[in-house]
Order: structure tokens, then C-alpha cells, then sequence
């Protein structure tokens, strides 16, 4: 695991004032590769991303579940943000929904943090993310 890793890059991303978001782990084996070498891949940023909520929730308390799923049209369409229906996201909320379908949210003083597992399609990367809200902007569950 990678986790000194992951919270030193949660922390230069709580230090920068913008909203964004980091790849903390990317696994990309070959798809057309051995299948148990996928499945360790996915697995290894499971057990990640399960480590990571733990330690930051001994940190900053229990997080908020985010379905981004809600903030879409439509399941039927996962790559469509709710943007199309008038609703303007704003960064990194787009890229999150179009990436991510639940994410754990922390308040941490004036912004909201979260991670969350990304692959919402296939031939794109698993990846575990990172990403953190502009000052005194609600959570993305708020948003829609």
C-alpha cells in the first residue's frame, strides 16, 4: 500500500485555493492480459482505497457517502452529466461524476475532501482519486 503516499498528496492538494482533482493510483494492466493480473490490479487500489477511508476518518470522522450517481440525468447514460438538463457543475464535480459513481466526502474547515474509486468505462483505467472542493463550497451530495 501506498498510504504516506496518498495523504501527502491530499495535503498539497488541501494547500492549493482551487478545486481539484489527483490519480493517487492508476493500475492499467493490459486488458487483453492475464485476467488474474486485472483482478490483483484492482484489488491492490481496493485495498487502498478501504485504508485510505479508514485513516482519514480516524482524522476527521465518519465521511459522507456521495452517490455522484444522483447528480447524472439518468442511469442509463453515466457519461452525461446532469448539465445537460441546465444544472451547471462546477469543477472537479464534473470530472468526478463522469468518473467516479460513489465518492467518501470529509468537511475539513471550509472545503470538502473525498476519494473515490474511478472506472466508468471500459479500456479506462482503474484508478483510486483524490479530489478537494474550492473554499466554503458545498459538498457535491448538495449540489443537484
Amino acid at each position: 500500500m501506498h498510504l504516506a503516499h496518498h495523504l501527502t498528496e491530499i495535503g498539497r492538494l488541501q494547500a492549493e485555493p482551487t478545486a481539484r482533482i489527483v490519480a493517487l493510483r492508476t493500475a492499467d494492466p493490459d486488458p487483453d492480459g492475464d485476467p488474474v493480473e486485472l483482478l490483483e490490479a484492482e484489488q491492490d487500489i481496493r485495498a487502498d482505497h478501504e485504508a485510505l477511508v479508514v485513516l482519514l476518518s480516524q482524522q476527521w470522522g465518519e465521511p459522507e457517502s456521495v452517490d455522484l450517481d444522483a447528480l447524472l440525468p439518468d442511469a442509463g447514460d453515466p457519461v452525461r452529466p446532469k448539465e445537460e438538463e441546465g444544472v451547471q457543475l462546477p469543477e472537479p464535480e464534473r470530472t468526478l461524476c463522469w468518473r467516479v459513481a460513489e465518492l467518501a466526502v470529509w468537511t475539513v474547515g471550509e472545503r470538502w475532501t473525498g476519494v473515490g474509486l474511478a472506472r466508468r468505462g471500459e479500456g479506462m483505467p482503474f484508478q483510486l482519486l483524490a479530489a478537494v472542493g474550492e473554499r466554503g463550497r458545498r459538498t457535491p451530495s448538495l449540489l443537484g
